[in-house]
Formats: C-alpha cells, structure tokens, sequence
C-alpha cells in the first residue's frame, strides 16, 4: 500500500481531499477523505470518485466544522472517526442501506449488528440520551464531549471502553462517581470514604484511574487493574477495603495487587472468608490467606490453630521484622514471606516438614529476597528446603537440622552465606543450592550434587554462559561411623567449566575418589590454586606414585614447601619433605625460612637431609 496523490474534489456543495491509495499487485484503487471545506450544512460522503470508492474518513485537520448539521456515510466507507469537536453542531445521522460495517438510529452511530456503539451525536438528545438494549459494548470515545447531562443504560451489563466518557457534560453531572448500569465506572475527585452502592456488581479496569479514596465499602472486590490503581503511590493510597456481600468472589491473589493496603475486613457470613485485625483467613480459620502489605505491625504472632499459611499471603510486606509460628502450621505456600523488606526473624513451627519450591517462571520462593533476614533456625522436623526459600536474602548464617534430606535449586543462594554446616542426613543438593557459599562442611557419602550445588550458573544467565566465574569452595569432608579425620575438598574458582563432572563424580560416591578429584588438576588455571590443590594432596601421595600433579610439585617444590611452611602445617611440610622433591640448595633456604618458627621436627629432618647429602651448607652455619 502507498500514497500517490492527493487533490480536491467538490461534491454535493462541499469539497474533499482525496487521498489515493490502493495496491500495485491486485490493481485495486481507493480513496480515503483527508480533509473537508464544508459548503452547506448537508455533510455527504462521497461514495467513489472516477469509478473508485472511497473507503475512509481519517481527517488530519481537526478544525471544528460548526456548520455541518446532517452527516451522511454510504456504503462504500467502511472506517470512520468521528469527533464531536470537529462537528459539534452535529444534530443527525444517516448509513446508506447496505454499508457493511455501520448502523444507525439517527442520533447515535453503531456497529453493523448494533451491539457496539461507536458516536454519539454532540448536540443530538442535548438533555437525554439512551443506550439501546441490544448494545453490549460502547467503544471508546463514544460520548466525548457530548453535551446531553442524562444517559439511560437499557442493558444493565453493558460493558465500557476507557475513555468513553471523557470530558462530557454526563460524567460532570455525577457527582463524586460514574454508574454505567451495574459497573462502578470511575470515581471523579478524591475522597477519604466511598461506600459503593449495593446494586453495583462490577468495577471498570479504570474505575480510579482519576483518584483513589482511603477507606473503600464496596460489595463486590475490584478487578486486579483497579486493585493496583487502589496501591496508589506514596502520597495516596486505599488504606483500608470493605467488602461486605457474604457471595462476593474474593481472590486474595487480586488483594495483592493493591500495595498500600493496611486492613481488609470481610463481612459477616461471608461463605469463604473472614478475618480478624485486617488479616483474611479461610472461613474455618485454619488458612491464613492474606496479610496486608501496608500493615504497619512490627512483629506478628499467627494465631493457634492456623495450619496453612497460602500462597504469596505476606508477600512484599513492608513493616514486618518478626514472624511468630505456632506449632500448629504444617504447610507453607510457594512465596508466603517472598520479598518482606524487614524481615529480621522467624520462628518456625516444629510441626513443618517441608518448606515448597518456587514456580520456575517467576519470584515464589518462600523468603526470596527478604534482605534483612541475616539467621534463620531450620525446624527439627524439616525434610526438605524447596527451590529459590532463601535465594537473594539477607542470610549470614543458618542452622540446618538432622533429618533434612534434600535441598531444592538455589535454595539457600544468598551472597552473604559464605559458610554453610550440612547435616549428615542430607542426601541430595539442588543446582546452586550453594551458589556464593565458600566454605561448606559435609558428610562424605551425602549431600549428592554437591558441586553443582557450589558451581551453577547463576538463575539469571543461561546454561551456555561457559565464561561466568565459579566461587571457589573449600568442603571440610567429615568421616561418618565415628572417625574422627576431617579431609579437604578444594573447589578451584579458575577450574574450567568442562571439567567439572571430575569433581562431581569424584564426590558422589561412598567415599571420595580421588583418582577423579585428581584428574581435574591440569584444568586449573590460576595458578595459586594450582599450588593449593597440589599441596592439598600431599598426605594422601608417596614419592613413587603418580599423580596429574606429580611433575609439578617437582617442578615446584620449593615454592610449595615455602608455602606450607608460612601456613605452620607441620604435617603436610613433614609428608612433602620425605617425597624427597627437594634440591640441597632448597634445603639450605628452607632451613633459614623454619628458624624460629617452632617446627622443630620438620627442622630436625631438614637437618638429617643435608647430613646424608653432605652438601650445602654445614650443620654450625644452618644452626
């Protein structure tokens, strides 16, 4: 499609700017009216020019054209806008029989079928208008700027566009708000107390687009558009909601969405819901369905006898620092404390067993985000910590019970939880469980997944992110049956993502095999953790065995034994020096570096070596 040209053209006393349009592949041609200088006050349409329709009236000039009183659409215009400031001395209407997508009654313009009504005329009915039953929906901008201060509804459910009422004399005439049969339309001005008339039974998606009251009765709840208009801004929000028809439908999920809330009351015989204090339970009292973000309560203590605590129901809570449980709760919803901005502590219930996943598509991880949640004590009874409970908070510490099992994905990622104590119980560990953690102490012969635990994409990368840095890990491995050596499981920050299966099967079995653990050496790029992770395996080598890292503890032996002896491990320093890697003029320098650093067994063995070489220098000189 494209424009060629445009010209003027007179018809029936007035002229028209033609604009051409039309398509070069089907050879259709077409007119669509541009502008009009008006010549009497019969505005007619012309139908087609040269043998072509004209198919549109876009008018860019949007000078009023007072004199027009009669407009006459045939039926070749298929697409029209009317606006009473460009005719609003407009009095009547007329489609020529057979227009494809108009209908008409004289004074007010519709859909072919009748059930939408497009224009009303500015000065037609001046003192009353009537909405036929027959329409179902009015368009937008239909009343704008009409002058009549009376319209009738004849279908009580009709529905209504936004806008369509703008700056007419009706919605002048209201009052402080709109009624569009039984729809709450649109409160005009600010008021602190609205109480909604009993017959209403629904509420426009922009019913306080213009203003917001403080204290809302209504007999039926607002839809979510109008509940979040209802959350206002900072300077003015609905405090508190009403809702007093005991079979309105109440969505707590909708209730959410007005942010500033501080108490809903629900009222008396209502068949689902009460509350108490503003909070929304279940009728019989055992769900806690809803606490008010806006609520300014600094602790709150959820009453006995309340099992469940539903999905989201504190969510983005603002003031609360203190959350209180009574053993009776045995059930969490995905994302109940999600985002509570000053959540400093939680009581658990002991009756929990498990604490849910979050849904993959977005925030529900049940203390996401809780910044200022520093501790948290896990209950006794507690089996599994499901996906996202405590990822981006605030945690610096948490105790993990005996008898947890499982973790779920980034379950306890919180960049500030650098050091985690994982039960002998736990049997497996969910992607990123772990994710900033840097030290971790664990069983060996649980916690399977443990290194994908440590070493995960972070959620909000995809998997081909090869190039993100991993967080380098030291695992303190503990023995069960009573054995009381502790071994070390380095997690190299710089080991090469492939390489990592290595470590994750070397740590996933009974016991740990090293073989495997060993082999991810040579893909350790930096090298102080090359160094690190060579040191690490002395105790478990000999001399005579090979190891991926044996010709580089030769090639650097008196670089690692420096090292051990700086970091006063005795043992390990002991167990390097018998490998027999060292050089005599290394032995001289170690023997300087170990004066006076109260090792004195790796010195007397220091002292044997240069003895049985008979080189460097003498015993009278090392001492």
């Amino acid at each position: 499609m494209g424009v060629e040209k445009e010209f003027w053209y007179e018809y029936g006393g007035n002229r028209f700017c033609l604009e051409r349009t039309g398509s070069s592949s089907s050879g259709w041609t077409g007119y669509i009216v541009r502008g009009v200088r008006l010549g009497n006050a019969c505005l007619r349409l012309p139908e087609n020019y040269d043998g072509n329709p004209v198919v549109r009236w876009h008018m860019r000039d949007r000078t009023p054209l007072s004199m027009a009183r009669f407009l006459f659409i045939p039926a070749s215009v298929t697409e029209i806008f009317i606006d009473n400031r460009v005719l609003p001395q407009l009095e009547h209407l007329e489609v020529q029989e057979g227009n494809p997508r108009f209908s008409t009654d004289g004074q007010m313009l519709y859909s072919a079928d009748g059930r939408e009504l497009l224009y009303s005329l500015g000065a037609g009915w001046q003192d009353r208008a009537v909405v036929p039953s027959r329409v179902r929906r009015i368009r937008r901008k239909a009343f704008q700027y009409t002058v009549c201060g009376e319209i009738l509804f004849r279908n009580p459910d009709v529905s209504v566009e936004e806008n369509a009422f703008d700056h007419s004399a009706w919605k002048e005439r209201q009052g402080d708000f709109c009624l569009v049969g039984n729809m709450f339309y649109r409160l005009n001005r600010p008021v602190e107390r609205l109480r909604i008339p009993e017959g209403v039974r629904r509420f426009h998606e922009s019913a306080f687009s213009e203003a917001v009251p403080e204290y809302l009765d209504t007999p039926v709840l607002p839809p979510g558009g109008s509940m979040e208009k209802l959350g206002g801004n900072c300077y003015r929000q609905c405090r508190e909601l009403t809702i007093r028809r005991g079979r309105a439908a109440l969505d707590p999920g909708v209730l959410r969405r007005a942010r500033g809330l501080e108490a809903v009351h629900i009222g008396e015989g209502y068949r689902l819901y009460s509350s108490a204090d503003g909070v929304v339970y279940s009728r019989d009292g055992r769900t806690l369905e809803y606490y008010p973000p806006g609520k300014m309560d600094k602790a709150f203590a959820i009453p006995e006898g309340v099992v469940k605590i539903a999905r989201s129901a504190f969510a983005q809570q603002r003031y609360l620092e203190e959350i209180h449980m009574p053993d009776s709760v045995t059930s969490l919803g995905m994302g109940a404390f999600c985002q509570c901005s000053r959540l400093r502590k939680v009581r658990f219930s002991e009756g929990l067993r498990e604490i849910p996943d979050a849904c993959p598509y977005q925030k529900g991880g049940v203390f996401e985000e809780c910044g200022r949640l520093e501790e948290a004590v896990l209950p006794g009874k507690l089996q599994y910590l499901g996906s996202y409970a405590f990822f981006g908070s605030g945690l610096r510490r948490i105790w993990l019970n005996e008898g947890l099992r499982q973790t779920g994905e980034y379950a306890l990622a919180a960049k500030r939880l650098e050091e985690v104590e994982l039960p002998a119980t736990l049997e497996r560990l969910g992607k990123g469980a772990l994710l900033y953690a840097h030290r971790v102490g664990a069983w060996i012969g649980t916690a399977r997944g443990l290194v994908p635990a440590l070493n995960a994409v972070p959620p909000e990368f995809a998997e081909k992110c090869a190039n993100v840095e991993w967080t380098r890990c030291m695992v303190h491995a503990y023995h069960r049956g009573g054995e009381e050596r502790e071994e070390v499981f380095l997690i190299p920050g710089s080991l090469k993502r492939d390489a990592a299966y290595h470590l994750d099967m070397a740590w996933n079995g009974e016991e740990i095999d090293y073989g495997e653990y060993d082999a991810c050496f040579a893909e350790i790029s930096d090298p102080e953790e090359r160094l690190e992770f060579a040191g690490l395996g002395i105790l478990r080598s000999t001399g005579g065995e090979y190891a991926p890292y044996t010709a580089y503890l030769r090639h650097t032996a008196l670089k690692v034994a420096s090292r051990l002896a700086e970091e006063r491990k005795e043992e390990e320093f002991l167990a390097f020096l018998k490998m027999g890697y060292l050089s005599d003029s290394a032995v001289s320098k170690l023997l300087k570096l170990t004066a006076g650093s109260g090792m004195a067994a790796c010195r007397t063995y220091l002292l044997k070596m240069q003895e049985e070489r008979g080189g460097g220098l003498n015993k009278k000189s090392a001492l």
